[in-house]
């Protein structure tokens, strides 16, 4: 098979007559073997540490205005306050990078009693409900913060519910909208793994 045709990125910058502005050596490190640059290591080591859920949400929200089928955040967290944690650091980097954050707790509520924590007023009906979290969802760049659906009163299929949620934004491009808004979810690891048939294409995991 012929290598003709591959280049190397630098090439097809100056192809594209783009100037290169990342400093050389910089860029030799990031192309390198990473077993050959412990610094790497230890730079990634550090922002786990102090800035772990800075640098996934911004690497997540990034990659979701790129691709027309974004994904949603899902918070793996063991303990009630592992999931208080979450919120809180969530909250936290959203502020950092100027999101505005609408935090929904699902834990002993029904659907309806979750779309009106949106905008504070309960809806008549589940369809009702659906269109308060499309409205918020397409038309707005929030990030809709979702813990405890795993422990609401949705009497069945709560998978189905966070598929349905994710579908929003993952399928608005057949509606011809770019959707700048984003869904995460913050609950346990096991119904994570109980739902991974119905939400693993769609999610990136944060554990």
């Amino acid at each position: 098979m012929s290598n003709n045709n591959v280049i190397s990125f630098s090439d097809y910058l100056k192809n594209k007559q783009r100037k290169i502005s990342i400093d050389k050596q910089y860029f030799d490190a990031l192309c390198d073997d990473i077993k050959n640059r412990p610094e790497l290591i230890d730079w990634l080591n550090y922002q786990n540490l102090w800035n772990k859920h800075k640098l996934f949400l911004k690497t997540l929200y990034i990659l979701n205005y790129q691709n027309k089928n974004p994904n949603a955040g899902y918070f793996v967290s063991f303990t009630e306050e592992k999931i208080n944690e979450n919120i809180n650091k969530i909250v936290e980097a959203n502020k950092w990078l100027e999101r505005t954050t609408i935090l929904i707790d699902a834990k002993n509520r029904t659907f309806k009693e979750m779309a009106q924590q949106i905008y504070g007023s309960s809806p008549n009906s589940a369809l009702q409900a659906w269109n308060m979290f499309e409205e918020i969802l397409l038309k707005s760049n929030n990030v809709i913060v979702i813990s405890n659906i795993s422990q609401s009163k949705i009497p069945s299929r709560k998978s189905g519910y966070v598929r349905s949620l994710i579908k929003i934004n993952d399928d608005a491009h057949f509606k011809e909208i770019k959707t700048k808004s984003d869904i995460l979810f913050v609950d346990s690891a096991s119904f994570l793994e109980r739902s991974w048939d119905n939400i693993g294409t769609y999610t990136s995991v944060f554990i």
